[in-house]
């Protein structure tokens, strides 16, 4: 089995798997890693949410597909409005992000080559990010995954993650308060 179709096995039915997700395994999968910084692709067993969260109330509404090194989550989440996102849940509960309003604008992200996407500054070039964390000012790029982003997907990459990712936004992490109030205090 390929790495598309594991990954696709933890996905469930309610989640939209879009046709990047395919295309980024196949990259992967000829090309190998690093993909872009320290991003993985992995597949989800269908019970990683519910680890995460502790109860599997919403786990219909998150596909996994990649993870960072210290265990941190990139999913697809569907919102109360039915609108997919890209969204990272770090490891510790904290660092709850949406990354991307869809698949196409994550690849950009992930093209800028930030070491690990929820804890950096996208307020900064990789280059201003990679001397605060004093390592060599391209570490994480992968000059060959760029180049590939913007052909197959007809875009360009942005200097800064700001400019896709709005790491001020906290409707995500709110949704997750909300249902970690309603879900435990019900258990208890």
């Amino acid at each position: 089995m390929n790495t598309f179709e594991k990954i696709k096995s933890g996905i469930p039915k309610t989640v939209s798997i879009p046709a990047g997700l395919e295309k980024l395994c196949h990259w992967t999968d000829t090309h190998g890693y690093p993909i872009s910084g320290c991003f993985e692709l992995s597949a989800d067993d269908g019970e990683t949410i519910t680890s995460w969260m502790g109860f599997d109330k919403v786990s219909d509404r998150f596909g996994v597909f990649g993870n960072g090194p210290d265990g941190s989550l990139y999913a697809f989440w569907i919102n109360d409005n039915a609108d997919q996102k890209i969204v990272h849940l770090g490891s510790e509960g904290e660092e709850l992000y949406i990354l991307a309003e869809d698949f196409t604008d994550f690849l950009r992200l992930l093209a800028i080559g930030y070491d690990e996407i929820g804890f950096s500054d996208m307020d900064m070039t990789l280059e201003e990010w990679n001397d605060i964390l004093d390592v060599e000012k391209d570490y994480g790029a992968n000059p060959e995954f760029r180049e590939w982003v913007m052909s197959e997907f007809k875009v360009s990459i942005p200097e800064r993650g700001h400019e896709i990712a709005d790491m001020n936004d906290r409707s995500f992490a709110e949704w997750i308060e909300n249902q970690l109030e309603k879900y435990t205090s019900a258990a208890n």
